[in-house]
């Protein structure tokens, strides 16, 4: 089994659903629709930079063991 992941605009998401969903049964066992807009990746950015400058290893390293 392989995983395929596609990046779509927006404006043509129907298009590629349309074709997922009229492939035969056996084509395609399972599909995610996973929306990630701009905005999020946008903030994700932004806080990714300010969450790295209060991460603390040594006080965080005892935590760590449980994820």
């Amino acid at each position: 089994m392989h995983t395929i992941r596609l990046e779509i605009e927006d404006s043509k998401l129907d298009i590629v659903l349309n074709i997922l969903q009229n492939l035969k049964d056996n084509v395609v066992s399972k599909y995610d629709l996973i929306n990630n807009n701009i905005e999020q990746k946008d903030f994700i950015k932004i806080s990714h930079k300010s969450f790295e400058n209060s991460w603390d290893d040594k006080q965080d390293n005892i935590y760590d063991k449980f994820l």
